[in-house]
């Protein structure tokens, strides 16, 4: 039995679909690849000579880390941050305080300084687009839109909040508005990749293909550091039946950044419709390492190891789906059967499991799937082994019966049946004590 529905239908489900076509979280104005932080550009000149030099070696720190190439060390800049604002009261030193504790997930006190900084200075434009972006992170769309939205208003040459609030309209089924403001956002900013970016997946929506392709393209010479811009020419080239090409685009975004997860699924899913189980195995890998409780990518990678020959494997991952999704993910007893039937050849726990499957999926979820084929088909083996079984016990039992009646005529044990002796000339000798009749 090919298993490839089994596996397709779980990796086109939303855990796949959502991974693969939702935008990257924002990243804040003063940390996006290869932007420096506009508010640390210098201290102010009324502070004194104390807090312009703990100001400058705040800086300074920061652009070491980013001429070795190494990752930040953020817990290093909130320190040499925060040893400004303890000195002298600096939004500047604020705002970039605000930006090292948001990048250790700490977003309370982001927040905090965030707006302490735009109460200090409220022409800190980069700390309110930060504050939205902030809020973008923590799930309040709505508070995400107003805090973009007063930037806009307050701040027209800005491009950074048009940008997010282009995304934020595109998200939410609004393509024609979102379009308005990336190019809004372009004119203020030629080089804004995520104005570009929501260009993109308008086009795709409007199935403009090759401009979608041209957009990303030009993207790509803008900031070629980027993963998601590869990873979009790959959507586009896959839409356009182009397999080479775009797996060659989402491998580029992994060489980025192998921890774009975005890219991994778009190329497990290729994997999968091509039964392509070494790089299927090769992605739930690689998803798995930042998602290891993901059931869904844990079970294709039981059906890849199954493909593989390495059956015990296999059943470990299904043990670890099923454990994952608290037993709720009823493709792993589908999964599971098919290789205790398929490889294993032991129908009896394969049929505990179908069943199983079908009970979790109700009826309407196994009218188009393999199960019911399956669990008769397993049926029958077992009916037929039942057969084949009492056949062999049959048999046994008549060869035993068959080998004791040998033994004891062999024998002469009492009760058998003593066999004629002929007469003399050859007539018979008589066998009854009757007497002759008259």
């Amino acid at each position: 039995m090919k298993t490839t529905s089994i596996a397709g239908t779980l990796l086109l489900s939303a855990a796949l679909g959502c991974a693969g076509s939702t935008p990257r979280p924002a990243a804040s104005a003063a940390t996006r690849p290869g932007a420096t932080a506009p508010a640390a550009a210098g201290a102010p000149e009324t502070l004194s000579s104390r807090s312009q030099r703990l100001f400058a070696e705040a800086l300074r720190a920061q652009e070491d880390q980013k001429k070795l190439h190494v990752p930040t060390d953020w817990a290093v800049l909130e320190r040499r941050w925060r040893a400004v604002v303890d000195d002298a009261e600096v939004a500047e030193a604020r705002f970039n305080l605000g930006v090292a504790l948001e990048q250790q997930g700490r977003l309370d006190e982001a927040r905090a300084e965030y707006e302490r900084a735009l109460a200090d200075k409220p022409s800190l434009r980069q700390a309110a687009v930060n504050l939205g972006v902030l809020l973008e992170k923590r799930g309040d769309v709505q508070g995400a839109r107003a805090a973009y939205a007063a930037v806009v208003r307050d701040f027209p040459e800005d491009a950074r909040a048009r940008e997010r609030l282009a995304a934020l309209y595109l998200q939410a089924g609004q393509p024609d508005e979102a379009w308005r403001l990336a190019r809004e956002a372009l004119l203020r900013d030629p080089r804004s990749p995520g104005a570009y970016k929501v260009l993109v997946r308008v086009a795709v929506q409007r199935s403009s293909l090759d401009l979608a392709k041209l957009i990303a393209l030009r993207a790509q010479k803008l900031d070629a550091d980027d993963p998601e811009l590869p990873y979009l020419v790959g959507d586009v080239l896959a839409r356009q039946g182009d397999d080479v090409g775009a797996a060659a685009q989402l491998k580029k975004a992994l060489v980025l950044d192998p921890r774009f997860l975005p890219a991994r699924y778009a190329l497990l899913q290729a994997a999968v419709k091509k039964e392509s189980w070494t790089q299927v195995l090769e992605q739930t890998k690689g998803i798995l390492a930042q998602e290891p409780g993901n059931a869904a990518v844990q079970l294709a990678q039981g059906i890849a190891l199954r493909h593989l020959d390495k059956p015990d494997e296999a059943l470990a991952a299904y043990d670890r789906a099923q454990q994952s999704s608290a037993d709720r993910l009823s493709e792993v007893h589908l999964a599971r059967g098919v290789l205790l039937m398929r490889v294993k050849s032991e129908c009896e726990p394969a049929l505990k499991e179908f069943r199983a499957y079908a009970d979790a999926a109700g009826p309407v979820a196994t009218t188009d799937s393999p199960v019911l084929k399956l669990q008769r088909e397993c049926e029958q083996i077992v009916e037929e082994n039942r057969r084949v079984a009492e056949a062999a016990r049959e048999l046994q039992r008549k060869a035993a019966q068959k080998a004791a009646e040998e033994a004891a005529r062999k024998a002469g044990a009492p009760g058998a049946a003593p066999q004629p002796v002929p007469a003399q000339g050859g007539a018979p000798a008589p066998t009854s004590t009757q007497s002759p009749a008259r």
